[in-house]
């Protein structure tokens, strides 16, 4: 197989030498040259040292090599492909190429020649999430239908591993690297060399899941769910789900747990126990987590509350003399209200952990989603006149959670930023979890909850969105599509921000709405195909897009034939008629811009209510000059959007600080790399 290499690629060995080591030098000429080379030319450093003098004068078309000398004067290869360690001279240097010979200069993109829908060739793996050195299996249905076909390995933009495709089912062990994401593809080459891309599928490595979440969710338990369920659940895993919270399955807010076959919810739906334990059972096969929900501090006092134990003196009340409680009202054929007792009540702490533990006791839950609902009011007052803030409660709460519970997760909501700081700060949750409503309506908004709660939580914990998407078409339209625009517009601006969207269910649900066992809107073909290349993308690139550690304020500028752009930073959210630039530097080093298309939106609302956000305009030849601190040595950009996420590296050049480059298309979310 013969790699195209880009001629800039090379440029970090001239900062990477040691001082020891003698200058580089370079030898050029056409495909027949051979080793060692008939002649060098040394590469002279530039003032800046961001350049060297021989290379720059190459043109597309050109083969070169680059030589070091030994003792004797005679030239020296740099090694084989990834050798790093140069014993005679102590270079350093960073990949070269699959062969050290000579490497083609191209300005070339080299883009797949086609991409087969998933529909068409889909692949499947067995787990959401893989423990370090554990097995993969992969699964290619189809490999028939594709002879000759390769599979490819990625990490990144490097291939690290080929093998022809011969069977449905093979095991891959990727390398011991713990938290790390990979692309794995089935492709083929035609006569004149150019690729077909069948399939790919993106592969995450993780110890624990909390570093990269992909939140998911259950809410169907009726006893003829349960023949279904292993292919419900594999929807999610087919989406890399690794976490998994289970909507309305108690009894009770105040007494969860039921020991009865069935039961009923609070909306009086059937409930079968086995169910709920069949879901555990398969998720946990897919290595997913499963979070029981409710409520942190709601009793039903219609449904047996004081009964169950639950006492008056745990309540919080709207009036200093303990005579007007809080509730919030439900439709008359549910169970009971909901009414509300103060979460920081040591008395009601002591009796959820043990309600809790009956849970825990009975079934396989990794943990518990917290839920709360939002601002109360300032009228807030314990059952002996004391006046509190009732989101300062919540830390306590959770403290008392994790103490009776602590082999346990736990994830707390912030129902429009309510409580947020305290709970990101509580250190006790694995995820920030975060409600949107229309007073966290924009995207500048979604900026701000994940930096305040990078702030809160000394960027120690990763955001998670539960944002109902197309809420008030859903209301209306039963039967009827997601607006794929608006849901994949709001997906690439919440990666793009280092977070996560809870938004797919099992059997292939997806939320439009805060009551989670709503289905009035269905994903369609087109969305189905496209957001799974979403999650095969957040999970292929996850340290690109989650492992940062700073965020940049790069000056770019738009060459000739190029829209407008705006960075999207601390001072200033995404603009209408732009391309919106987002830029991260990851922890090993590596500048990342997401390219997001907001040309022709509508809107800078994620809600996209009405399901009316345009589809964006494709945007091609996307030629920018960014302004960088430092030696680029690679470039390259991938998309969900396009290519099926495969990686293309780009051609390049770098004159002082500024790197000039033309990504080749934008539709939604194109990720643009320098290393």
């Amino acid at each position: 197989m013969k790699y195209i290499h880009r001629l800039l690629i090379f440029a970090s060995i001239l900062t990477a030498a040691d001082s020891g080591a003698r200058s580089l030098e370079i030898a050029t000429g056409d495909r027949n040259m051979s080793w060692p080379p008939a002649s060098t030319v040394q590469m002279t450093e530039m003032p800046d040292g961001s350049f060297n003098v021989a290379m720059l004068g190459l043109s597309a078309g050109t083969y070169f090599c680059i030589a070091d000398r030994d003792g004797n004067g005679s030239p020296v290869a740099l090694g084989p492909s990834g050798d790093k360690n140069l014993g005679a001279d102590g270079n350093a240097f960073s990949v070269l190429a699959s062969s050290h010979d000579k490497i083609e200069v191209s300005d070339a993109v080299r883009r797949p020649s086609g991409v087969s829908p998933i529909d068409e060739f889909d692949l499947w793996t067995d787990k959401a999430r893989y423990a370090p050195g554990q097995e993969v299996w992969i699964q290619a249905s189809k490999f028939r239908e594709v002879p000759g076909a390769i599979v490819r390995y990625r990490r990144g933009a490097d291939i690290i591993e080929e093998h022809p495709l011969v069977q449905e089912w093979w095991t891959w062990t990727p390398p011991a690297d713990d938290f790390e994401g990979y692309l794995v593809d089935v492709y083929s080459v035609d006569d004149n060399g150019n690729e077909h891309i069948h399939g790919s599928i993106g592969v995450d490595v993780s110890s624990d899941w909390k570093r990269f979440p992909r939140y998911g969710y259950t809410a169907w338990y009726e006893p003829s769910r349960l023949d279904g369920i292993t292919g419900d659940i594999a929807f999610l895993n087919r989406r890399h789900i690794n976490a998994v919270q289970f909507q309305d399955w108690h009894l009770s807010h105040h007494r969860p747990y039921c020991g009865d076959a069935v039961y009923t919810d609070i909306a009086r739906r059937e409930v079968s126990l086995e169910v709920v334990k069949k879901n555990i059972e398969v998720q946990h096969a897919f290595n997913m987590e499963s979070f029981f929900y409710n409520l942190g501090f709601g009793a039903l006092e219609k449904a047996g509350a004081a009964a169950d134990g639950v006492k008056e003196e745990w309540y919080y009340y709207h009036d200093s003399n303990h005579s007007q409680k809080d509730y919030h009202t439900l439709p008359s054929d549910w169970k009971s209200d909901i009414s509300f007792v103060d979460p920081g009540n040591a008395g009601w702490q002591a009796y959820l952990v043990d309600r809790n533990r009956e849970v825990y006791d009975n079934l396989g839950f990794d943990g518990f989603q917290v839920d709360q609902v939002g601002y109360r009011g300032d009228d807030t007052y314990d059952y002996w006149g004391n006046r509190f803030n009732l989101c300062d409660r919540f830390p306590s709460l959770l403290k008392a959670l994790k103490n009776g519970h602590p082999d346990k997760r736990l994830i707390m909501n912030s129902v429009s930023k309510y409580g947020a700081w305290g709970i990101a700060s509580s250190g006790v949750i694995d995820v920030c979890y975060n409600e949107c409503w229309a007073d966290t309506h924009s995207f500048m908004d979604l900026y701000w909850i994940v930096f305040d709660n990078n702030n809160a939580s000394g960027n120690t914990v990763r955001t998670v969105f539960a944002n109902y998407m197309n809420y008030e078409y859903g209301k209306n339209n039963w039967g009827k599509e997601f607006n794929p625009h608006g849901v994949l517009l709001t997906d690439a601006c919440i990666f793009a921000l280092g977070a996560g969207h809870l938004e797919l269910g099992s059997g292939g649900n997806m939320l439009c709405n805060e009551y989670f066992p709503n289905t009035n809107l269905r994903i369609g073909s087109t969305l189905t195909e496209a957001i799974t290349r979403y999650y095969d993308f957040a999970t292929a690139y996850e340290t690109l897009i989650y492992d940062t550690v700073r965020e940049l304020t790069p000056d770019v500028t738009p060459l000739e034939g190029t829209p407008a752009v705006s960075v999207w930073n601390y001072q200033k959210g995404p603009q209408p008629r732009k391309i919106v630039i987002r830029g991260t530097e990851t922890r090993k080093g590596q500048l990342v811009y997401h390219l997001l298309n907001f040309r022709n939106v509508n809107s800078l609302s994620w809600r996209d209510l009405n399901a009316d956000q345009p589809e964006p305009e494709l945007v091609s030849d996307i030629r920018l000059s960014i302004d960088v601190d430092r030696m680029v040595s690679r470039v390259w950009v991938a998309s969900p959007d396009t290519d099926a996420c495969i990686p293309l590296e780009l051609p390049f050049t770098q004159q002082g600080n500024a790197v000039t480059v033309t990504v080749p298309s934008l539709r939604y979310w194109s990720m643009l790399v320098f290393e």
